[in-house]
């Protein structure tokens, strides 16, 4: 076998790896074949000698060849052969190389790769007919650091089926290659990034003057995509064609130098880097001002090389070289003066403003100090610190009291900054000030409209709150206790609405007035809104001071309203109720305790009003309560809610139905059935009591019909009216739409209506009353006897019916002056043609009373309470 047939320096594994394979087979087929055929002893003696030359020939080759080359059995997994150990050269003991090598190049493999080591050592078996399978694996050192190695195999015996047995492989380590590459691939990476990342645009032609690069960013600055900008050329970006033929023209020049050699290192010399500027169009229409840069390119053995040019958009250089015009503008007549001082703070220039301010020309102040500008009595105070503050921080600004030429004195508002050059020198001041007279008494008048009441000139809410807060702040502090007071005005607007705003207005100022004055200076009276004013007393050391302090204020308070307000020529009184609370016990932050204090003053408004009230905790319990009830009741009407029971009423002789009273109740889903007293006032205060009485209305009638179409005839329904209803214009034609809808006779529906209701506007009363009778009604007065009717008002009111309260009922017949009144109202009625119902009979002695004395009707629990309208069928059917 000739040595010079094998070839290690070959560059390609693949060739090497095929060569090697042949070889292999060749050297042992020529080594079986001479064992073979010894013709004798002296031929078997030179046989094996040939056998060991070429052995060790082959061992001394495969010695010197830098890759790894091996020989593996597939079928035992041994390693047949290999030239040198790959896991010694990894730094690998030949104790850490277990028996299973796969097991151990799989354990020291990147762990990226071990499943494809795995479909790579499931593909050999399978290897084609001279198919060389490669790879390129990394393998961990023993020091702890990755190799790349190429790995190429090849089939090199094969069994009776074709599977691979045996194979040979090379194994080269490509390491420092493929980190080569990396990083060429890396540098190469960043500085196309750099280019990519810049805002300038950047183009590079070849040595034939031929553009070959341009890089995104002309994307950015104008729009344009490379290949347009590339196929278009300057003449379709820059906007003025004497800008285009002068870069063409150095184009020129550069091509005709560039061949000639002796022209070359002129060329250098002369052109090392060329600027022009030129104004080009975007994408967009916009007009982009470009500086360009343009410099020639020479390669390593200094020929040219091309033209590489660097455009940068310079807008915000125009745009600064503007604003310094603008600037030196805004110097000459802005309406501030300005002043330039030197370094050690001599001016050196000032503009028209300074002098229409100051009344110094520039002529009298250039090379003087700006103390000449400051007053007197803040000169030496705040300079000091105000040229500290420059050096630490570069500027100062504030405010300063100046002096004018006159030595007149006024506030101005100064800025002084410091001027540094490039290397932080100080090099100048500028100093603009401006007068501030008119502005602080604008802000004076800007903070009493803020902070205080226009009407009364007492502090508003605002500043209360402010004040209350920081009462609270420091009372919490020391341990001091707050006094609040909430006050309402009891009866204010029925003096307003009846004699106008601007009457309701003056007594207002005068309230505040008398409020003020009940309070020490220390004090805080404030105008919330409306007739609503609110005190904050000086901080105690104590509870008990506190309340003695909240006592005597609230107090005096009302004894100071006592005094009636003239106004219009005419006296009127005002009462307040005041709602009192204290801090801590009743809340430490200021919200919580305003709203303890107005529940407070609430409470003293259901107490009677005109008196004052401390905040107790189971007053807001009782509030929220009562803001439930009123929620619920704003949606119950809509839910259908609402039901009718009817009390019976019968003639004197407790047997025979005289007609059924409509009584309001309230199915509430929660509470169940809520009794009307504690629901009326609430319908009254919110204002649905008309739309509920409306409603009463309606159902009454329609439950009149549906008797009557069920045969059972009720003599009479009786409907009480609320004062809000009474007091509709409209009632009259509402009535009689429900009657013509029900299609039931008006004289089946009775009217209940208070007599204080008749005795608010007894006119107004008298015509409704009549017009109601027109309809053919019945009216029947309720609770008589409890008002103060005037018995000249009652004799001509058309009246049919009077319902002798059950206060009088409750005493009989025990009681004598219930019975004289009992019996005088009794008389009384008959005498006017009216009937009589007492209602509240509950035992038969009263009963007995009324029928003796004549009464016409009674309805009490002792008959029958109030019942469903299924009930009342049933009570129907027993009379």
């Amino acid at each position: 076998m000739a040595r010079t047939n094998f070839q290690p320096q070959s560059n390609s594994p693949r060739l090497w790896l095929a060569r090697l394979c042949k070889w292999l087979k060749r050297g042992w087929a020529e080594m079986l074949g001479a064992r073979r055929n010894p013709s004798d002893r002296d031929d078997e003696q030179r046989v094996r000698i040939a056998l060991a030359e070429r052995e060790a020939f082959w061992a001394e080759l495969l010695r010197t060849v830098p890759d790894t080359l091996y020989v593996q059995d597939l079928v035992g997994g041994q390693l047949l052969y290999s030239n040198q150990n790959l896991a010694s050269r990894l730094g690998y003991s030949e104790a850490e190389r277990d028996a299973d090598g796969n097991r151990f190049w799989l354990s020291i493999s990147h762990p990226d790769e071990q499943e494809y080591i795995r479909r790579l050592l499931n593909l050999r078996v399978g290897m084609g007919e001279g198919y060389v399978q490669r790879s390129q694996l990394r393998w961990r050192h023993r020091d702890g650091s990755w190799r790349w190695f190429a790995i190429t195999e090849q089939a090199m015996a094969r069994d009776e089926f074709g599977r691979v047995t045996r194979l040979v492989g090379i194994a080269r380590e490509v390491t420092e290659q493929i980190e080569a590459n990396q990083s060429v691939q890396a540098s190469e990476r960043r500085y196309r990034a750099l280019a990519e990342s810049l805002n300038d645009i950047i183009f590079a032609t070849n040595s034939e003057l031929a553009i070959d690069y341009i890089s995104p960013s002309v994307q950015t600055v104008l729009g344009y995509s490379t290949t347009w900008a590339a196929s278009n050329g300057l003449e379709s970006l820059v906007m003025q064609p004497r800008q285009v033929e002068m870069f063409y023209n150095l184009i020129r020049t550069v091509r005709r130098r560039a061949r000639d050699f002796a022209q070359v290192d002129l060329l250098r010399r002369e052109l090392p880097v060329q600027m022009m500027h030129v104004d080009c169009r975007a994408a967009d229409g916009r007009h982009v001002p470009i500086e360009l840069r343009i410099m020639l390119i020479w390669n390593e053995q200094g020929r040219f090389d091309g033209i590489l040019c660097i455009g940068r958009d310079i807008t915000l250089q125009r745009r600064a070289d503007e604003q310094l015009r603008m600037a030196a503008t805004v110097f000459d007549h802005s309406t501030a003066a300005i002043v330039i001082t030197d370094a050690e703070g001599g001016i050196i220039k000032t503009n028209e403003a300074f002098s229409h301010i100051t009344g110094y020309g520039a002529e009298e102040v250039i090379g003087q100090l700006p103390s000449v500008l400051g007053a007197d009595r803040q000169q030496e105070n705040q300079l000091g610190f105000i040229l500290n503050r420059i050096r630490q921080q570069g500027s100062w600004e504030g405010e300063f009291w100046l002096k004018r030429k006159d030595g007149e004195t006024y506030p101005g508002w100064v800025g002084i900054t410091g001027v540094r050059d490039q290397q932080g020198a100080l090099t100048s001041y500028v100093c603009f000030f401006s007068d501030m007279s008119e502005r602080k008494a604008s802000e004076q008048r800007i903070h009493r409209l803020a902070y205080y009441d226009g009407l009364t000139q007492l502090p508003n809410r605002t500043l209360f709150q402010d004040r209350l807060y920081n009462s609270l702040q420091q009372a919490a502090r020391h341990g001091d206790w707050v006094v609040l007071l909430f006050l309402d005005l009891d009866r204010f607007k029925p003096i307003n609405d009846s004699l106008g705003h601007a009457a309701g207005d003056r007594m207002l100022k005068d309230v505040a007035a008398r409020l003020a004055a009940c309070v020490d200076e220390d004090d805080t009276v404030a105008r919330m809104g409306g007739d609503e004013f609110t005190f904050l007393l000086s901080t105690c050391a104590d509870r008990d001071d506190a309340l003695k302090r909240a006592i005597h204020a609230a107090e005096c308070i009302l004894q100071s309203l006592k005094m009636p307000f003239s106004l219009s020529g005419r006296e009127f009184f005002v009462t307040a109720s005041i709602g009192i609370a204290l801090s801590p016990q009743d809340g430490g932050d200021l919200s919580q305790l305003m709203k303890n204090a107005d529940t407070a003053m609430y409470h003293a408004k259901a107490r009677g009003k005109n008196n004052f009230q401390f905040y107790q905790a189971d007053m807001n319990a009782r509030a929220l309560e009562r803001l439930e009830l009123e929620s619920d009741l704003r949606h119950a009407l809509e839910q259908r809610q609402f039901v009718l029971h009817y009390q019976p009423q019968f003639l004197a002789d407790g047997l025979t139905l005289a007609g059924v009273e409509t009584l309001l109740r309230w199915q509430h889903p929660v509470r169940g059935l809520v009794p009307p007293g504690d629901f009326i006032p609430a319908l009254e205060e919110l204002g649905l009591i008309a739309d509920v009485g409306d409603w009463i209305l309606d159902e009454a009638c329609r439950q009149i019909a549906t008797w009557q179409a069920a045969g059972r005839s009720v003599p009479r329904v009786s409907v009480n009216l609320s004062a809000r209803q009474f007091g509709d214009g409209a009632l009259e034609q509402r009535i009689a739409r429900t009657l013509q809808a029900s299609g039931i006779s008006p004289s089946c529906l009775e009217l209940e209506l208070t007599e204080s209701i008749l005795m608010q506007e007894v006119g107004e009363a008298m015509r409704m009353l009549e017009s109601l009778k027109r309809l053919g009604l019945s009216i029947a007065v309720d609770d008589f006897g409890t008002g103060y009717s005037s018995l000249n008002y009652l004799k001509r009111f058309p009246i049919d019916v009077l319902k002798i309260d059950r206060s009088f009922v409750d005493g009989l017949p025990a009681g004598e002056q219930d019975a004289q009144i009992t019996r005088a109202i009794i008389a009384m009625a008959h005498s006017l043609g009216m009937t009589v119902i007492a209602e509240g009979v509950e035992t038969q002695a009263q009963l007995d009373f009324l029928r003796e004395h004549g009464c016409d009707e009674v309805q009490g629990f002792l008959l029958g309470r109030p019942m469903p309208p299924g009930e009342v069928v049933a009570s129907f059917e027993r009379c």
